[in-house]
């Protein structure tokens, strides 16, 4: 880190304490109001500036002095987060050349309204990326809780100060109004002994007890609740298994009946191809002998089993599917597909391949 020649503030105002190793930060009086005066202008939205002053490594101590601000307009902002802009950028690195070329930026400052003095994920995304050098700081202000803090680089972490420092010029008054509770006035107001706090704390133990008792039996009615819902479910689940169940059966009978069909139509397998008989209109009594695997090109003649039930052989092409095909056939899938399966033997519908010659039936 370089060694500036800064000369440390001399009238100051210690706010809350400082480690031996700690970064030493002072904040210019009027800069502390006028932040204090801007945070607390919008409680609905978090409000950020730019801080800006010098900073010093004299006599192994980290010493962060701010002297000026600049508002960070433009951004993004709702009641949770902050988010620079590159219009926000534009506007600071301006106002910064312009209005304050003898100081450096040291830091951000932005609000968490009624969150607390912390820094989030995204705040922290800030700081590593945007101001991630050893001297610049975070401050926060919760102008809801009036409380605030700084944040500081420490051994490559980003942690929080005890303290920080107000100054001003040498004979100056440093004064700084701290929110206050309010109280009472008036004679007849006097100051509770410890054992009024115990009695009110006792008459108050029946309304505790008494809520805690509703809470529970809140509790017991939602886990009786949900155990009738589980068991709802369970039940209708039985329930829907017991219907696949027949479901099943019945798909079973329903391939048994197929299968019967399937031995009425042909024999067997080996011969089914040859007991096909071209249903020709000029002369019923002519035989033709069907070699799927000698042709080509499939044939589009129909086909029928005893002059009764008629098929036409389909040869199996690229991107085809059973049910791709049945629709090029003009066939309604639902109704044939179980024949089609049981007449070319076919176990699963997905299992066709590409040159393989199918029978499909045609209806009159």
């Amino acid at each position: 880190m370089n060694n500036y020649a800064v000369q440390l503030p001399k009238n100051y105002l210690l706010i809350g304490e400082l480690e031996n190793d700690d970064a030493k930060v002072y904040i210019k009086q009027d800069v502390y109001k006028a932040l204090e005066e801007y945070a607390s202008s919008d409680t609905a939205h978090e409000l950020g500036t730019i801080i800006l002053g010098n900073y010093s490594d004299a006599l192994g101590k980290l010493n962060v002095v701010i002297s000026e601000f600049i508002y960070a307009k433009y951004t993004d902002a709702s009641a949770s987060t902050l988010t620079f802009t590159h219009k926000t950028w534009d506007y600071v690195h301006k106002e910064h050349e312009n209005n304050h070329p003898d100081t450096k930026i040291v830091g951000w400052q932005h609000t968490h309204p009624g969150y607390g003095i912390f820094l989030s994920n995204y705040d922290m995304f800030i700081q590593e990326n945007f101001f991630n050098l050893p001297f610049q700081v975070a401050y926060v202000i919760d102008p809801v809780q009036h409380i605030r803090g700084f944040f500081q680089w420490k051994n490559g972490k980003v942690e929080k100060l005890k303290g920080f420092y107000i100054y001003d010029e040498v004979g100056k008054q440093i004064k700084i109004e701290q929110p206050k509770e309010k109280k009472n006035s008036g004679s007849s107001v006097s100051i509770m002994s410890r054992a009024d706090n115990g009695s009110k704390f006792s008459m108050f133990q029946p309304i505790i007890l008494g809520v805690l008792c509703i809470a529970v039996i809140g509790l017991l009615i939602s886990t009786i609740l949900l155990h009738k819902r589980y068991d709802c479910q369970v039940e209708e689940q039985e329930a829907l298994e017991l219907q696949l169940a027949e479901q099943n059966i019945l798909i079973s009978q329903q391939a048994m009946e197929l299968e019967s069909v399937k031995t009425a139509i042909t024999p067997s397998a080996d011969t089914q191809l040859d007991n096909l008989i071209v249903d020709n209109e000029e002369d019923e009594s002519k035989d033709i002998e069907f070699d799927a695997t000698e042709s080509d090109e499939p044939s589009q003649e129909p086909l029928s089993i005893d002059g009764r039930v008629y098929f036409t052989a389909y040869k199996v092409e690229t991107g085809d599917s059973l049910y791709a095909i049945c629709s090029k056939n003009n066939l309604n899938y639902v109704s044939v597909y179980r024949i089609i399966l049981a007449i070319n033997g076919i176990q699963d519908p997905n299992q066709i391949y590409v040159g393989q010659t199918i029978l499909l039936p045609i209806e009159e």
